[in-house]
């Protein structure tokens, strides 16, 4: 659902990974802080159960849009629907993430990759495709969320999902 005009001078974050945990949280604080809201995940339902609350509690203006991210081209697709809209991006959230835990060489090789595309390749290409336009407004500011986990070796059953978040 699009409720957001892209024309008013309030600051617009988009966070992927709002439909829950860290990421609701975050969508709350900035809406608490008057921002307006690009929210992105893969859980329309959630997303647009979220929206609601929050333009109700905040009056701002939120915008949900299912994304998978960790799909090829989904930085670029993302960033070309915001565009299109006209949204403004004042702060970048990239939140979404994914973890993985189990013994390596039992592991999964497909979500191990689904992990990786999400929570180190959609991370990056979404920060280079809203990073320029930050640049050339001479203002905009990316968090990139990782976790505890940096703080660990990792180990056998978490090696890939440590190292993910070392990245970030």
């Amino acid at each position: 659902m699009n409720d957001h005009s892209g024309s008013s001078n309030v600051p617009v974050a988009l966070i992927t990974g709002a439909s829950r945990g860290i990421g609701r949280e975050l969508a709350r604080q900035f809406a608490r802080n008057g921002h307006d809201l690009v929210l992105v995940a893969r859980s329309d339902k959630d997303l647009q159960q979220l929206a609601e609350t929050l333009r109700g509690e905040y009056d701002v203006a939120v915008t949900t849009l299912c994304h998978d991210l960790a799909a090829d081209g989904a930085a670029a697709e993302l960033h070309r629907a915001c565009r299109e809209r006209g949204f403004e991006i004042d702060t970048l959230v990239n939140n979404a993430g994914i973890g993985d835990y189990g013994d390596f060489i039992r592991s999964d090789p497909d979500r191990l990759e689904q992990m990786l595309r999400l929570n180190v390749l959609s991370l990056t290409a979404l920060t280079r495709q809203f990073l320029p336009e930050m640049v050339a407004r001479g203002r905009g500011r990316v968090l990139n969320v990782a976790s505890l986990v940096v703080f660990f070796s990792g180990g056998p059953h978490w090696v890939s999902y440590v190292a993910s978040k070392h990245y970030v």
